[in-house]
């Protein structure tokens, strides 16, 4: 997949002559920046602090989980004549990493939106060697690299979230100085509704005796160890991979023990073992959404970073106070 990747990327560069304006305002309508982002929650960001100084493009298509997806030769010559790319490394995107030293190279201004981010760690099968219990967000840090990965889901932490429209506000003020001062106050009005949902979290969990969830796989240890929690995963990083038998009947004693009664699913992703689970501890199933992507229904209906975290707000109260 690779070598099929850096070929169709090279063909790509060869139809457009090899060649790219340089990082800087281009006339698409009006002077405004052409962004490409990696997938949605960074397409949002994107769109709240850029607003109507930017024409912004997604690489995921919708409805789609953007773990294994990989760009066609349309999207990466889309690409190539952009101003700007945002994406949110941590190999949430591992196409990325084959590509952007000559993204680099074409002068397309490209941002890790993870850079400057202390990662948790976390086995990306759940298959790591290791003995230890599910009951655990698995954040293991350093002493476990060399059988973990990087936990790239950063964004459901909101402050984390912020961080990262933070290196996208400066990329913009760089790019569009004589627009600082616009970028600067979206920026603002995003950290303010951020600093709100961030304290909605704390008051909702500072004083719940139940502290334990359950979810298909580890999208939420970021925000689960901000607020105190524990997320007990189903599977690994990878929301395709399957747990054992034996892993199975580990979450189950765990969820028997502390009486957990709500199972979390996550859309895009397969239900069977929410489900299969739940019914053997005689739980219901609710949904957990770790904002990997949102169908065309979602986006049309204006659902966005903050709607879609308070919903998981509300899930989580249900679950951990009930």
């Amino acid at each position: 997949m690779k070598k099929i990747l850096l070929i169709v990327f090279m063909s790509v560069l060869l139809l457009n002559g090899c060649s790219h304006s340089p990082a800087s305002i281009v006339d698409y309508g009006e002077d405004k920046l052409k962004v490409y982002t990696s997938f949605y929650p960074i397409y949002d960001f994107a769109s709240k602090i850029g607003g109507d100084r930017i024409e912004l493009i997604n690489m995921v298509p919708a409805g789609i989980e953007p773990h294994d997806w990989e760009p066609g030769p349309q999207k990466i010559a889309g690409l190539l004549q952009a101003d700007a790319f945002f994406y949110n490394g941590l190999g949430l995107e591992p196409w990325v990493n084959k590509i952007v030293g000559s993204l680099e190279s074409q002068a397309l201004f490209v941002v890790n939106t993870s850079d400057g981010i202390q990662p948790l760690y976390g086995c990306l099968h759940d298959h790591c060697g290791h003995n230890e219990s599910h009951d655990h967000n698995h954040n293991h840090g350093h002493d476990s690299k060399h059988h973990e990965l990087p936990d790239p889901h950063i964004w459901l932490d909101p402050n984390l979230a912020l961080h990262q429209a933070e290196l996208i506000l400066n990329a913009f003020k760089e790019l569009d100085s004589d627009y600082a001062d616009y970028y600067q106050e979206n920026y603002e009005e995003f950290r303010e509704q951020i600093e709100e949902l961030d304290m909605a979290y704390s008051d909702a969990f500072k004083d719940s005796e139940r502290r334990k969830f359950i979810v298909t796989h580890f999208s939420f240890a970021y925000l689960a160890e901000r607020y105190g929690l524990e997320q007990i995963g189903i599977s690994g990083l990878s929301p395709h991979s399957e747990p054992s038998p034996g892993q199975l009947k580990e979450i189950v004693d765990v969820a028997r023990q502390h009486k957990i009664k709500y199972i979390f699913q996550e859309p895009l992703t397969d239900t069977r073992f929410a489900e299969v689970l739940a019914a053997e501890i005689g739980a219901s199933v609710l949904t957990l959404n770790p904002m990997e992507g949102l169908t065309e229904q979602e986006q049309n209906a204006g659902i966005d970073y903050f709607s879609i975290m308070y919903d998981n707000l509300n899930q989580l109260k249900k679950a951990l106070t009930e």
